[in-house]
């Protein structure tokens, strides 16, 4: 977001300038994709043998839940285990989306090629984990980074194109009450029950949105010289934030909406990439404390040299429908292929 990012020139920058040794982009994305996998077979296959062994029925009692875990605890604790190395691969696709956007050589295509592979993605997803040819309560996580991406152009757009003074108005009363609406719908569905929060339903949240955003604007106005200019470019990214996030939610996404934070808060730090992956763990772990493994990913993005490596780009784009495919086959030749696991 160009608009609150304070003295970072927007456009096609790169996070870090290129240097030798290290580790090139080809294989942070090995590490992104080995880990998926490990992720993806504990909650295709050992979630099914777990759903077989009854982990949905479990007994009320507490001996009853302790003598299922003596039977089945090697399993369990394995797959949970393995589900917590999987907490890596995301935020490293991430990161990496914001590296692609910033050194695609045509947006267009790349945004295209991202939506396409969400498509095709969909049915594999759907048969690994649903056990269905099309569920659409859950979709794959390709249509996170795509409503990521749409709201990175839009991120440059702002920061870059002149507007007329109506649209600037009416780009500025969008940011201001889209995003602590999305906000206060948010914290309301999260804290709701919780016994600090107050009576009054939506209205707590909703305020706390509304102050949430005005001090962001009043942050943005005051550390620039061009007060005005600023902040309708805030409101407009603030906007375009709520509606992807939004969208993610509305769909169902892998990530959902806090994905799409994710990607977004990365391009907001995209000139320091520590800090970068930094801030995306951070929102993540705010989505769920299972995310905390994702701090790991800290390491290899240290010695990232900004080199593109290998040329394997549709090997990584294709690996995820595929493998998708072949952990439901290997499902249904151990008689669970009909087994959903979410």
């Amino acid at each position: 977001m160009d608009s609150l990012q304070m003295g970072v020139t927007g456009g096609q920058m790169p996070i870090q300038e290129q240097r030798k040794g290290g580790v090139s982009g080809s294989t942070i994305k090995i590490i992104a994709v080995v880990t998926m996998l490990i992720d993806h077979f504990a909650a295709a296959i050992l979630m099914r043998m777990l759903v077989v062994r009854g982990i949905y029925s479990l007994p009320s009692d507490y001996r009853g839940i302790m003598r299922w875990l003596a039977e089945n605890g090697v399993l369990y604790y394995g797959m949970s285990a393995l589900r917590m190395v999987g907490r890596l691969g995301f935020p490293i696709f991430c990161f990496l989306l914001v590296e692609g956007f910033q050194k695609t050589h045509d947006l267009r295509k790349y945004t295209l090629r991202l939506g396409l592979f969400a498509l095709i993605s969909e049915i594999p997803f759907d048969l690994a984990f649903s056990a269905k040819v099309l569920e659409f309560n859950y979709q794959n996580v390709y249509f996170t980074l795509f409503l990521g991406i749409l709201g990175l152009t839009a991120f440059d757009f702002f920061g870059k194109k002149e507007l007329g003074a109506g649209l600037r108005g009416l780009f500025t009363a969008a940011g201001i009450l889209l995003l602590p609406l999305y906000a206060g719908l948010l914290l309301y569905r999260r804290l709701s029950g919780w016994p600090f929060v107050p009576d009054g339903g939506m209205l707590f949240p909703l305020i706390f949105g509304v102050l949430l955003t005005l001090m962001l604007i009043f942050y943005v106005v005051y550390r620039n010289t061009k007060g005005a200019d600023r902040a309708w470019r805030t409101c407009a990214d603030l906007a375009v934030l709520a509606l992807a996030m939004f969208a993610a939610d509305f769909l169902r996404t892998d990530y959902g909406g806090m994905g799409v934070l994710t990607i977004s808060v990365m391009y907001l730090f995209r000139q320091k990439k520590v800090i970068c992956m930094l801030a995306g763990c951070i929102v993540l772990t705010l989505m769920s404390f299972s995310e905390i493994p994702a701090f790991l990913t800290l390491l290899p993005i240290a010695f990232y040299n900004g080199k593109r490596g290998l040329k394997m780009k549709y090997f990584f784009y294709a690996f995820y429908p595929v493998h998708l495919l072949i952990l439901w086959l290997i499902a249904v030749v151990m008689g669970m292929g009909w087994i959903a696991t979410i």
